[in-house]
């Protein structure tokens, strides 16, 4: 099939595949009754305090607190942002569904463009269909969650790195990186695994990866304005306030638990001598015990990579199910999640094409890995890497692949 032929049938099914993939992600959140949950309730809650000119403070987790009007920097505030400027128009919880499920669906073609990359058209396309037709994409659009807005910030900032190498992209893609980190700071891991493992598919590994990190570095340029904030304002130039927290529960169990009251830091007006104080007891907590924080950290890696179940259960809890996991309904929706997601990660593993993105999409996984063996676990945690990893799953076999 000639070139410019099979670039038209090419971008008339990724099209095809966003218009259906938005209008699946638009018919769940509409169509189901959900309510804010989870950790939703806290980001709708801040996005209505900046509509309205409130600022970013300790309001938003309960405006009852009693140190309710100190800024805070538990959550960085990229997806409460983002949100707030939908509601300085109108504050609807179905306008906020249909920001997420367009959020949601533009992350298909930046997939075909990794999956074209990797393997050719028939990779685009089948790349495009497999996250169109993703499940978890679904449910996880009708929510009020960041997942849909770091999954899709992560994939542009990535999507640099599968041109040509050069100094300039690699520079945009860290740039990307940093701002993504205000939705997450996962971002900020990912950039030196991410940027190390393309320069190092280049004719001189060593020189070019010693090249990237500090390119890597340019990361935090884009979230140098929060942090001097937080410097200012919360005493320490810190991205999220929330590390502390985040050790210390992964110093309890393999999965997310809240962490017991008894043992738990006292509040106080400093949100940062808490987490410090998390800090501290989670660090004695590994030094009382390593070898059973390496056993929690390799079942954090399973819980964050072994299933999809979190998507479902959000759902469920936005419908007021409690517990969610106890509903038949629920369980269907995990062993479909699950599956879906178990199936690309065996293609992936299948598959073969260009290795420079192979590197990419294997390196970012990597760095979601090691970040979450240090800290909390969760399947949740894993949903930004979908569109990367059915990319790889997109090519077929070797005996099999067409480029047509």
């Amino acid at each position: 099939m000639p070139a410019t032929r099979r670039t038209r049938r090419t971008r008339r099914q990724v099209t095809l595949a966003f218009a259906v993939g938005l209008g699946l992600r638009v018919l769940v959140g509409q169509l189901l009754p959900v309510a804010p949950s989870w950790d939703g309730v806290i980001y709708e809650r801040a996005a209505r305090q900046l509509a309205d000119g409130r600022g970013y403070t300790q309001a938003m987790y309960d405006p009852e607190f009693e140190w309710a009007y100190l800024p805070t920097a538990f959550y960085p505030p990229g997806w409460p942002a983002t949100l707030s400027l939908l509601k300085r128009l109108a504050d609807a919880p179905r306008l906020d569904l249909l920001l997420q499920a367009l959020i949601g669906a533009l992350v298909i073609p930046i997939a075909a463009r990794f999956g074209g990359a990797y393997a050719g058209h028939g990779a685009a396309r089948r790349a495009a269909w497999l996250v169109a037709l993703w499940p978890g994409g679904w449910l996880t659009s009708a929510s009020w969650m960041g997942e849909p807005l770091f999954t899709l910030a992560v994939a542009l900032a990535l999507l640099p790195l599968v041109g040509r190498p050069s100094t300039r992209r690699a520079s945009l893609s860290a740039l990307l990186l940093g701002a993504a980190a205000y939705v997450r700071p996962t971002a900020l891991i990912i950039a030196p695994f991410a940027l190390v493992a393309r320069a190092s598919a280049g004719r001189h590994p060593r020189s070019r990866a010693a090249l990237a990190l500090p390119i890597a570095a340019l990361a935090l340029v884009p979230v140098a304005p929060w942090m001097a904030r937080n410097a200012d304002r919360l005493s320490a130039p810190v991205l999220a306030s929330n590390a502390g927290a985040n050790l210390y529960v992964g110093t309890l169990g393999a999965r997310y638990r809240e962490i017991p009251e008894a043992v738990d830091c006292p509040h106080g007006p400093r949100e940062l001598t808490r987490d410090r104080c998390r800090r501290d007891r989670a660090l004695r907590r590994i030094a009382d015990e390593p070898l059973r924080w390496l056993a929690l950290g390799l079942g954090k890696v399973l819980h964050t990579f072994g299933y999809e179940m979190g998507p479902a259960l959000q759902a469920g809890a936005g419908l007021g199910w409690s517990p969610p996991e106890a509903r038949p309904q629920v369980q269907a929706l995990i062993a479909i999640c699950s599956l879906y997601w178990l199936g690309l990660l065996l293609f992936a593993a299948r598959s073969r094409g260009r290795s420079s993105v192979r590197r990419v999409v294997v390196a970012s996984a990597l760095a979601v890995a090691a970040l979450h063996f240090v800290f909390l676990g969760g399947d949740r945690y894993h949903l930004p890497l979908v569109p990367l990893v059915a990319a790889l799953a997109a090519a077929a076999p070797p005996a099999t692949r067409s480029r047509g």
